[in-house]
């Protein structure tokens, strides 16, 4: 039983004038019910309660559900006798504390607006009531934490089993908040693909002869696309998963809450290329717009990525060369991928022939960005159109100025999103020479970092964690960030040299080779055999990197310079210019 000890006798004549507040007086609560299973409960509603109030004084209560080890509450209602919704009461459980079949403490706290009779007639009166426990424990199924192929491209199921070498993705989250885990894998070299797949005591029990824990199709229907799941030992049967012969890759989703599971057969091109757009729509014409992509097989990454010049209307579609080439050879444009629905910045994609009425769903952009990027998922056939204008500098911060300047920066050397320039990489603090870059130096908003790669970081530079790390050591890099690939690549400066007319334009002297001053941030020579015949800057002893042009504005393949003199020095990193310059003495 459940009261307050300064209980006040509510059935007792209570006196309110008209001007004073609805009184709140304690009730008496008795509980009905101490603990509850829902894999048990069967009935539409649950009495969790009796008071004493008596027929006619209430309508029905307010119950507020809490724990003492969540922040989070919920409300629902019972009637006059104490009854609430089986689900009302299941829901508030997992809104509380997530939907794991695990038992849970609750706080009931009871509250209700009674009818209470005084000489000057009946008032309101809210009563309430001390909070007392129940226990829980919802009915949802068991969800391990992961799951395994069996079978698939391996004929012998027994050793896929053990060797748990196909492991289904998940997003790391709670399992009952996220119960979604896929798993795309090779099918079978020839023939029919047949699987199962379980968790690692399924896996496990297979060692001993127990099949019956892996995981089956309801209804024995092998070769469905969809459907629902059931342990082989409910089912008395197999009943395995099957996708005909002639599949590259099988991609299986499964909701291990609702146990329902979807497979699609996932055939991923090397290739794709944008028709339409800047050009005409003939295969020849779209051959000459091939889509981006990084070295991975397309089944690791299947995004690919078309830069689309903008500044006027465009409409495009892509395709791979089949169909393109089906273009060509039989006016079937219904190979080409189309949106599904209607179009939107992000949305799914289907080809025309796949599409209810075939039709066309052709791609357009109004052309006031002055680029876009459109990126496709192969794997999951979504799409993303994203507008590009791109600012003319980005900054770098890092370990060589503390972290606490942005002054060394990349140059936009290209309008579809490509930055080039030289950096001064160091860690005078030991703290890792790491570094990010910023679209707008010393505004931490604005800042781009490892994570943000998606296209990818090679060369001399690597993934620090959210920072980028200068995996050389100390020096100066040469980088190309894409920011519309989302892709870095960096070259570790081993060393600067003067080549030209004067040396045979040997680009390996190391007798013109120069000196990196910290200091001041630039690469010195002293006693330099410059002529005005024609020099240039040669990085690494080759051609790849060479600078040129204008002294007060050297560039990437800039035509020879023929100021002379005998000291030169070469300032690269754009510190304290929006150029890169040199001096020459």
């Amino acid at each position: 039983m459940s009261c307050t000890e300064d209980f006040t006798d509510w059935a007792s004549p209570q006196s309110n004038s008209a001007n004073e507040p609805t009184q709140t007086l304690s009730m008496m609560v008795q509980p009905t019910v101490g603990s509850i299973d829902f894999a048990t409960q069967t009935s539409e509603t649950i009495q969790l309660f009796t008071t004493n109030l008596v027929a006619g004084q209430t309508d029905g209560y307010t119950v507020v559900l809490s724990s003492d080890e969540k922040e989070a509450t919920a409300t629902i209602a019972a009637d006059a006798d104490g009854y609430v919704l089986t689900e009302d009461l299941s829901n508030a459980v997992s809104s509380i504390f997530g939907k794991a079949p695990v038992e849970r403490t609750l706080n009931v706290t009871v509250s209700t607006i009674a009818t209470a009779p005084t000489p000057d007639g009946d008032v309101k009166v809210r009563r309430i009531a001390n909070p007392y426990t129940l226990k829980a424990t919802l009915d949802v199924p068991y969800i391990a934490t992961a799951y395994y192929l069996v079978g698939g491209p391996n004929s012998d199921w027994a050793a896929s089993a053990a060797a748990k070498s196909i492991k289904f993705s998940h997003s790391g989250k709670d399992v009952y908040e996220d119960p979604i885990f896929s798993v795309v894998f090779d099918a079978a070299a020839s023939g029919d693909t047949w699987f199962a797949f379980g968790d690692e005591e399924a896996c496990d029990a297979i060692a001993g002869g127990d099949w019956s824990k892996l995981f089956g199709c309801v209804g024995g229907n092998s070769q469905a696309t969809s459907g629902q799941l059931d342990y082989r030992y409910n089912m008395g049967k197999d009943n395995s998963f099957c996708v005909p012969a002639g599949a590259k890759k099988i991609k299986m989703v499964v909701n291990m809450l609702e146990r329902t599971y979807e497979i699609t057969q996932v055939n991923i091109s090397e290739s794709y290329y944008l028709i339409g757009g800047e050009k005409g729509w003939s295969e020849e014409e779209a051959l000459t717009q091939p889509f981006s992509h990084s070295n991975q097989n397309v089944f690791d990454d299947p995004v690919f990525t078309y830069i689309l010049k903008g500044g006027a209307e465009r409409w495009f579609s892509f395709g791979d060369a089949d169909a393109l080439s089906a273009i060509t050879k039989n006016n079937d444009w219904k190979q080409l991928y189309g949106y599904v629905d209607q179009q939107a910045d992000k949305g799914k994609f289907a080809r025309r022939c796949d599409m209810a009425g075939q039709p066309d769903n052709t791609f357009h952009v109004d052309g006031s960005a002055k680029f876009y990027r459109f990126s496709v998922n192969m794997l999951t056939l979504e799409y993303e159109i994203t507008p590009l204008n791109f600012d003319p500098f980005i900054y770098y911060i890092g370990s060589t100025d503390g972290w606490s300047k942005a002054e060394q920066r990349l140059a936009l050397t290209d309008e579809s999103g490509i930055y080039t320039g030289y950096i001064y990489c160091a860690d005078p603090n030991g703290w890792g020479n790491e570094f990010k870059f910023q679209k707008v130096a010393g505004d931490r908003g604005t800042e781009v970092n490892s994570g943000m790669m998606s296209g990818g970081i090679t060369g001399d530079v690597a993934d620090g964690g959210s920072n980028f790390k200068a995996a050389a050591g100390e020096g100066i890099y040469y980088f190309t960030l894409n920011m519309a690939t989302n892709s870095l690549n960096a070259v570790r400066i081993t060393n600067m040299n003067l080549v030209g007319d004067f040396n045979g334009w040997n680009q390996a002297d190391d007798a013109q080779q120069m000196t990196w001053d910290a200091a001041n941030y630039c690469f010195v020579i002293t006693g330099a055999g410059v002529t005005a015949n024609g020099w240039k800057f040669t990085a690494n002893n080759a051609w790849g990197i060479n600078l040129g042009g204008d002294i007060n504005d050297l560039t990437q393949d800039g035509s020879n310079l023929s100021a002379v003199g005998t000291t030169i020095k070469l300032y690269p990193t754009r510190k304290t210019s929006d150029k890169i310059y040199c001096t020459v003495q």
